[in-house]
């Protein structure tokens, strides 16, 4: 009996501790400024500090970690003292300014929307084709186009903001998701931010309280 009360106590304990640390994200949460190598970092609010980076660049220029990321490695010293080498490309993101920019292709972009479901824009470059009506084959250029995407933080993935894909971004909560399919189709395609600022109402982001 004493021992299964000592189990129950430090679940207790641990569920309190969980609640405390963590709150649910908000716009006047700030996050630490810095660079996060991992999904888990950003969610734990515990990037690799600006005072932990090593480089050349003035640290107190306002957009040091910009002019970082555009490098090809990061050198920093870890938590045991000891240099760290890592490559940009590998990095999830970074914090500058109160705002969160997201690793996508390669490049970095602000997180417009933050919560369960995250909401970002891009540039993709896309091909275009074009036929020679005079019968000399095509020609293939290369355009930029800005797209918009949602990042699904349960799951670190992400998904073209379409009505498809937030038709199944909403089957985790089943009043939603009837709801959004009730919509007409000519409606879907205006309510899915709508849809996605709903479902982070209800299910919200928790982020460590540091």
């Amino acid at each position: 009996m004493k021992i299964l009360l000592t189990i129950l106590y430090s679940c207790f304990t641990l569920i309190s501790f969980a609640q405390v640390d963590s709150i649910a994200y908000s716009r006047d949460y700030e996050f630490t400024e810095g660079v996060f190598l991992t999904i888990d970092q950003f969610k734990n609010n515990d990037p690799i500090p600006k005072a932990s980076i090593i480089s050349g660049i003035p640290k107190s220029q306002l957009d040091f970690l910009k002019q970082l990321i555009e490098q090809k490695n990061i050198f920093f010293t870890d938590s045991k003292g000891v240099q760290q080498k890592i490559e940009t490309a590998s990095v999830w993101g970074y914090c500058q300014n109160r705002s969160v920019y997201i690793n996508f292709n390669k490049q970095f972009n602000k997180l417009n929307v933050i919560g369960t479901l995250c909401h970002f824009t891009a540039m993709v470059a896309t091909s275009v084709g074009f036929h020679d009506p005079m019968g000399y084959g095509g020609v293939n250029n290369t355009v930029n186009e800005l797209r918009q995407y949602v990042f699904d933080t349960q799951t670190n993935k992400v998904f073209d903001f379409t009505v498809k894909n937030m038709e199944t971004l909403l089957q985790s909560d089943s009043a939603l998701y009837n709801q959004f399919m009730a919509l007409k189709k000519r409606e879907k395609p205006d309510a899915i931010f709508v849809y996605l600022r709903k479902f982070n109402e209800k299910h919200p982001l928790f982020i460590l309280n540091r």
